[in-house]
């Protein structure tokens, strides 16, 4: 694979987990407002553990190919 790829899989994976993340009901806000900013708040509320999992998970989907890799050769 090209490393725009690994690039790729890397971001979509990441944005995914960020999202699941968001509707976890214990990582969940309280907050009755307008969609759009329930929307913002969400996505605000425990940013930083949130993208570390997300990080996390995405090195985790990268490391696949190449275990992949390493085991057809």
């Amino acid at each position: 694979m090209k490393k725009i790829n690994y690039l790729i899989l890397f971001i979509v994976v990441f944005i995914a987990t960020y999202f699941v993340l968001r509707y976890l009901p214990s990582l969940r806000i309280k907050l009755f407002a307008p969609p759009m900013e329930y929307f913002v708040e969400s996505i605000k509320h425990m940013v930083f553990f949130k993208s570390l999992v997300s990080v996390v998970i995405g090195l985790l989907a990268l490391g696949i190919p190449f275990i992949i890799q390493g085991r057809t050769k």
